[in-house]
């Protein structure tokens, strides 16, 4: 689908992986692209220091990296060639709430993601943005608000303080403005500057912190698997996820919720924590391999959306993605791919009509799938959990029941085990969870094995 021509110029505010996708979606439309970072931008591979999070696992879903592929053609397999690690779901340790899941299902090529650092992950998707014909990038920029016209109903620009130290603030002209600056965002500040409604927030507080050191992987240690997923459950509420990224080594990050299971950060607590959570074989790789580096540690007080397609009103020529809409539970690994999906989003939506045709509501609906999808299996996981506080209406009680016995029955039936990681992998919407071939195989599987733990 190819975009037609917009205008000449757009400006994305924020350098994140949703501000860089967002400007590749864009470029179809527009003849100029600026995108405009506060922070200055690193070499390729070194940790940013606007991205706290940057030294913790990362990973792109089956979802996302179809649709980064599918923005950047090539891009997965320079990724790999850097040294990212692809894995199936049979390379998959995934054990969710006491559960593993069974490795017996098809390692297809659709449902590979993709682990790596962060910093190898957005350095090389910024080389590819920033080289497109049409695209520059100015660090060391912060925006101070938003330029509009007369009536203001339409944004045109932005404001941008003075920068190395001017006193003078600088106007950059655009047919169309998109925040990409996380979950902190300033849009609903300007909005509110501007006359209008801020959007209403949802929240979730979670209080997770999590911790992540490197190690040096020892050659052909655990050769079966790429990646380790351990999640909390009732009464346990930690988790532990062990990465295969470049350079032969692991990302080995543990989180706990509520400051009594927060991980330790000195090194005997740090290895009590894993070898309490790791699976045997798992624990002795663990304890074997060579610590590289600090225990870098990140807190995550909730989850967050805010409901922009709700406002009555809203300036044209605004839009918003990535966690400036919304911000998960970062163990879950959605982030990243919400923000490929929208920008997948925003590209269609250009191809389908001129921006002044609704673009800013049609991309709103577009992106809301993805957001509502990503939000109801991050707050139905964290609301599993009874030392998590949050209201549960009798829907999520009985999702959350129904979700038991599904994974239950997932330890040793492969149709259930691949449709929870098609779901989880943001291949599949929640709803095929329902379908009436995986609610009976749940059924029956949930009573094979009460049957088994009776006997």
């Amino acid at each position: 689908m190819t975009a037609r021509t917009a205008g000449p110029r757009a400006v994305v505010i924020g350098c994140s992986i949703a501000g860089l996708l967002a400007a590749r979606a864009l470029r179809d439309a527009y003849e100029q692209v600026t995108i405009i970072e506060r922070d200055r931008l690193p070499p390729l591979g070194e940790q940013r220091k606007a991205v706290p999070q940057g030294r913790h696992v990362h990973v792109l879903l089956p979802a996302g990296r179809r649709s980064i592929e599918d923005l950047l053609p090539g891009i997965g397999d320079e990724l790999v060639a850097a040294g990212a690690m692809p894995f199936t779901p049979d390379r998959l340790h995934f054990q969710l709430s006491g559960h593993l899941l069974t490795k017996h299902v098809a390692g297809r090529a659709d449902q590979s993601s993709l682990s790596a650092t962060r910093p190898l992950i957005e350095g090389l998707i910024r080389r590819r943005v920033s080289a497109l014909p049409g695209v520059r990038v100015v660090d060391g920029g912060t925006v101070e608000g938003l330029e509009t016209d007369a009536s203001g109903s339409r944004v045109r620009g932005v404001r941008i303080a003075g920068r190395d130290g001017a006193d003078v603030a600088t106007s950059l002209c655009a047919d169309v403005v998109v925040g990409a600056t996380g979950r902190a965002a300033q849009v609903p500040a300007w909005l509110e500057e501007l006359g209008y409604d801020r959007p209403v927030e949802e929240k979730l507080t979670i209080e997770l912190r999590y911790a992540t050191r490197c190690l040096r992987r020892s050659p052909g240690a655990l050769a079966g698997d790429r990646w380790v997923l351990v999640g909390a459950r009732p009464g346990r509420p930690r988790s532990l996820a062990l990465s295969a990224v470049e350079g032969d080594r692991w990302l080995l990050t543990l989180g706990g919720y509520g400051s009594e299971h927060h991980p330790p950060r000195d090194e005997h607590g740090f290895s009590a924590f894993a070898a309490e959570l790791a699976p045997p074989g798992v624990a002795r790789e663990i304890a074997r391999a060579e610590p590289l580096g600090d225990i870098a540690t990140f807190g995550f007080r909730s989850n967050q959306r805010r409901a922009y397609e709700r406002l009555d009103r809203l300036p044209e020529g605004l839009l918003v993605c990535g966690d400036a809409i919304a911000s998960f539970n970062p163990l879950y690994g959605q982030g990243m791919t919400v923000a490929a999906l929208e920008a997948a989003a925003l590209r269609d939506c250009l191809a389908a009509g001129a921006p002044d045709d609704g673009l800013q509501r049609r991309f709103l609906r577009a992106a809301r799938r993805y957001v509502d999808d990503a939000w109801e299996l991050a707050i139905g996981s964290d609301l599993a959990l009874p030392e998590v506080d949050g209201r549960r209406p009798l829907r999520v009680r009985a999702m959350n029941a129904y979700i038991e016995r599904l994974l239950a029955a997932a330890e040793r039936d492969a149709v259930v085990a691949t449709a929870l990681r098609d779901v989880v992998g943001m291949v599949r919407r929640p709803s095929h969870l329902l379908r009436p071939d995986v609610a009976a195989r749940a059924v029956r599987g949930g009573v094979r094995r009460a049957g088994l733990c009776a006997q």
